[in-house]
């Protein structure tokens, strides 16, 4: 078979799909693998009943349907639909096949495709490590069936990173490759240039879990903020998460209240800088605004009970004009006037005419009446005004100063209720000392039984003096008296000094107060959210860690094979970009490998990329024709076959029945 020269690589990843040309320096195409429906589409289709008379639905009206999926960078709001969101994949494993159709159709459209009835180009495809063999049967049934691509070649994408990594370590065969990806981890061992694949193992923790975690986490914060937090959920994970060389260390950091302030990230939130705004406004620009919104309440008022009184009016000359027509004796047209205006008979609009006549009048009779005095210039009147002889100025001193004594009064009856919460303090300990002195005054016992004796208490006036002087320093209620003499200079200060401020009205601070709930503290998530993957227990996963699982694999090689996977460990993923892994892991290692032994750990220089590039050197390859599933390969050998190569999974056939 003579292979095209250009082949179309797609790294079919659970969480971000990637497509180009096997010439290109990089994907064409980068998505999120993931599709939805609008809202009015999904009602609609919950209201349509199935017909069975109607006719079968035709080409044009599938691509009309399938038009209204968004997928991927079609979606326009991904943060409103994030709720809707379908995958085609469980876990690291496509399941959802009408989804996988979905997203290879608008693959094909915007590579180019589209409004063509096959794809006459070779595909290189990436599928899960381990895919199972009804799996791989859909894909190709789907590619040769439906597209009539020519061949195909499967990989994973874990090996094809190590391929493209291995350009720039050429003579390196042997190596233990740590694949982080959106469902899953893999720890794969590759020996003499293959993967052993009966010692790979996989931790079911990936990129998904950490997002989720962190989401449950800043919701048990912040759970009044819930939008703004899914939102920024993954860019806080990718720009601002690192893995801790040791958490437990960390975490003791970071209950020091100095370091907290020092390190932890503060992220506001949107906030409506219009009410704070408003609060910063003074009593007469408030007062000011109020008396605007008046106006223009009052100017809307009257500006609708004219539109009424002219209605009215229009309506009453037609009642008029209705009256004399009965009054013509013209009685077959006054009898199909009132029809049309329905109008029961005359008695009716008799009734009519006299209610909108006197309607009409009482309108007219308030629009000219003097207006009355407000509610506000009432209580305005009644305020005390300066005594006779008295200056306004030193009036207002006088009632100052009068304020400000209640005002400590008050203050010092507070802190004494405060100082007697504490046992210690000099109030409190007088209190007990008159308590107790009473105690042993009034009481008398017996000599001979030890009973208390009935010593007469309270049938004196003067015996209830005992609490006046017990509560001598617990004088903790403000009489109504003072409240109301306070409320009462306060008033008079607000109406006659503009400069009055009686404490309430910090404005600037409660505005920065309320500034201050809009906000988001970042702080000990960082380092906690991304050690799941070394302790999943912390999300409820009884699996073991990754260090524990590395240590595992490398249990089942000899001493000599495992000097040889861990003088090349490679990572590869998502979560291989995270700040302190690779420092981390060689911490892990330095434990669990005998003394003084080496090792040495490489991260990928493209950890998003570095599968769609190692595909792409596979396109480009003297052998790639070998790799390729032709369609009379498929034919003959059905949909689950395979054409093993160096970063492929393993063919095993289906047992027959």
């Amino acid at each position: 078979m003579a292979v095209s020269k250009r082949s179309l690589i797609i790294d079919n990843g659970s969480y971000e799909c990637r497509v180009g040309w096997n010439n290109s320096k990089k994907p064409d195409l980068r998505f999120r693998n993931v599709l939805t429906k609008p809202r009015k589409d999904r009602k609609k289709d919950c209201n349509q009943m199935p017909d069975s008379s109607a006719a079968p639905a035709t080409p044009v009206d599938e691509l009309k349907a399938n038009a209204e999926i968004q997928i991927g960078n079609d979606i326009t709001n991904i943060e409103a639909v994030r709720a809707h969101l379908k995958s085609p994949f469980e876990r690291n494993v496509i399941t959802n096949w009408n989804h996988q159709e979905h997203i290879l159709d608008y693959i094909f459209s915007k590579m180019g495709f589209d409004g063509e009835t096959s794809i006459d180009y070779p595909i290189v495809l990436t599928e899960a490590l381990a895919n199972p063999n009804p799996s791989r049967r859909q894909m190709s049934e789907l590619l040769f069936e439906c597209y009539s691509v020519p061949a195909v070649s499967y990989g994973i994408d874990a090996l094809y990173s190590w391929h493209h990594h291995q350009q720039q370590h050429k003579k390196v065969v042997d190596a233990l490759i740590i694949s982080f990806g959106y469902s899953t981890t893999h720890v794969i061992p590759v020996l003499g240039g293959k993967m052993q694949l009966q010692h790979v193992r996989r931790l079911n923790v990936g990129g998904f879990h950490i997002n989720n975690y962190l989401f449950r986490l800043m919701q048990m914060k912040y759970p009044v903020h819930l939008n703004a937090i899914s939102s920024r959920i993954e860019k806080l994970v990718h720009e601002h998460c690192h893995i801790a060389q040791d958490y437990k260390e960390e975490l003791m950091k970071w209950a020091q209240l100095d370091y907290y302030e020092a390190h932890v990230m503060k992220i506001q939130l949107p906030y409506n800088q219009v009410t704070a705004t408003n609060a910063l406004l003074t009593a007469e620009q408030k007062q000011e605004k109020r008396r605007e919104l008046a106006l223009r309440l009052l100017d809307i008022k009257n500006r609708r009970e004219r539109e009424k009184l002219q209605e009215d009016e229009d309506y009453l000359q037609v009642l008029r004009k209705l009256r004399q027509l009965y009054e013509q004796q013209k009685l077959q047209k006054f009898e199909r006037a009132l029809q049309q205006q329905q109008i029961a008979n005359l008695e009716e609009l008799d009734k009519l005419l006299g209610t909108i006549t006197a309607r009409i009048k009482r309108v007219k009779e308030r629009a000219t009446a003097q207006p009355k005095p407000s509610k506000q210039q009432d209580k305005l009147d009644k305020l005390p005004k300066p005594p006779e002889g008295v200056p306004q100025a030193q009036w207002l001193a006088d009632l100052r100063e009068k304020r400000d004594q209640l005002q400590q009064r008050k203050q010092a009856r507070q802190q004494q209720r405060q100082e007697q919460a504490k046992r210690h303090t000099h109030a409190a300990q007088e209190r007990m000392r008159i308590i107790s002195t009473l105690a042993r005054s009034e009481k008398r016992r017996k000599a001979n039984g030890g009973d208390e004796e009935d010593d007469g208490f309270g049938m004196n006036d003067n015996d209830w003096d005992v609490y006046k002087r017990i509560n001598r320093y617990n004088d903790d209620s403000d009489s109504d008296a003072e409240n109301e003499q306070m409320l009462e200079y306060e008033k008079i200060l607000q109406h006659y000094d503009a400069n009055f401020d009686d404490g309430s009205n910090n404005a600037a601070m409660q505005a920065l107060i309320a500034a201050e709930n809009y906000q988001l503290h970042f702080g000990v998530e960082a380092i906690r959210v991304p050690e799941i993957l070394f302790q999943p227990s912390m999300i409820g996963c009884t699996e073991a860690g990754l260090a524990e699982l590395i240590a595992f694999v490398l249990k089942l090689f000899t001493s000599e094979e495992q000097q040889r996977l861990v003088d090349h460990v490679y990572l590869t993923g998502s979560c291989a970009q995270f700040r302190g892994l690779k420092e981390r892991l060689a911490k892990e290692l330095l434990e669990l490998r005998p003394f003084q032994s080496s090792f040495a750990i490489y991260e990928s220089n493209e950890p998003m990329l570095g599968a769609w590039l190692g595909a792409c050197l596979q396109a480009n390859g003297k052998r790639f024709s070998e790799t390729l599933i032709t369609r009379q390969l498929y034919q003959e050998h059905g949909g689950e076959y395979l054409k093993e190569h160096s970063a492929s999974n393993l063919f095993y056939p289906t047992p027959k029945d």
